[in-house]
């Protein structure tokens, strides 16, 4: 690869490049961002997403005990007492999270949000798991936008309008206090992280795309036009040689 010779087209052709490098960098410039009445603005957006985690519980915080105390339920003298434990089992609430999850994202819940205006993002909800794999008593609902602060706000009305659902359905059908599922917040959405980027590909392609061509064209235009550079043949001299011999005799 002759270096030199490549740098001597490009040079010659200086004008060319210059002007191909500028529309290379304009071209990628518009792939990445569009201008408006408004000024630059993106192309493609970020999706950012915040989180708040959900405990599915009871009153009187089972989690804290280490047995769980059962009660006698008196019924009709002829009877004899029945036994029932004081809190329900473990797995009802696992139960209950995978049930959550998906009533999380539902047309009642976006209806719920929709009171305090428009959501402008997504919601989803799963249910947690530990590192091993075992569901979890918990539900993580996640707040899904082009910006942070709106993905924080919808995370922020989307819990609020779930446990809100919860509650107003436990109303209307007549739960007992102390028989209600409590929804109780271990974890607010405040922290965010960015799932997809802007990518940056496509503006490297349409640069490299463009430079390539105007170098390619450099060199077509070189066989096209070559420079003409004296040669001499055997047994001749140039002319500086010839001056060169007339002065030294």
């Amino acid at each position: 690869m002759d270096l030199q010779l490549y740098m001597r087209v490009l040079w010659r052709f200086r004008l060319l490049v210059g002007a191909g490098l500028l529309l290379a960098t304009g071209l990628a410039l518009l792939s990445f961002a569009s201008v408006g009445p408004g000024g630059f603005s993106y192309r493609e957006q970020e999706l950012w997403a915040s989180r708040a985690t959900i405990l599915v519980t009871e009153l009187d915080f089972p989690e804290g005990r280490a047995v769980f105390e059962e009660k006698v339920v008196p019924l009709d003298p002829e009877s004899e007492d029945s036994v029932t434990p004081e809190f329900a089992a473990p797995s009802r609430f696992i139960e209950l999270a995978t049930l959550y999850a998906p009533l999380a994202m539902g047309d009642e819940v976006r209806a719920i949000m929709r009171r305090d205006g428009p959501v402008d993002g997504a919601i989803e909800a799963a249910q947690l798991q530990n590192d091993a794999g075992a569901a979890l008593p918990m539900i993580s609902i996640a707040g899904l936008s082009s910006s942070p602060q709106t993905a924080v706000r919808i995370a922020e009305r989307a819990s609020a309008a779930f446990r809100e659902y919860i509650e107003v359905n436990q109303r209307q059908t007549g739960i007992a206090a102390e028989e209600r599922v409590l929804l109780q917040v271990v974890s607010q959405p405040g922290q965010v992280e960015l799932l997809n980027g802007r990518s940056k590909t496509l503006p490297i392609v349409v640069f490299l795309t463009v430079m390539l061509a105007v170098v390619g064209l450099a060199f077509i235009l070189e066989n096209l036009r070559p420079r003409m550079r004296p040669v001499a043949l055997d047994g001749e001299m140039t002319a500086a040689e010839a001056r060169g011999a007339r002065q030294s005799a």
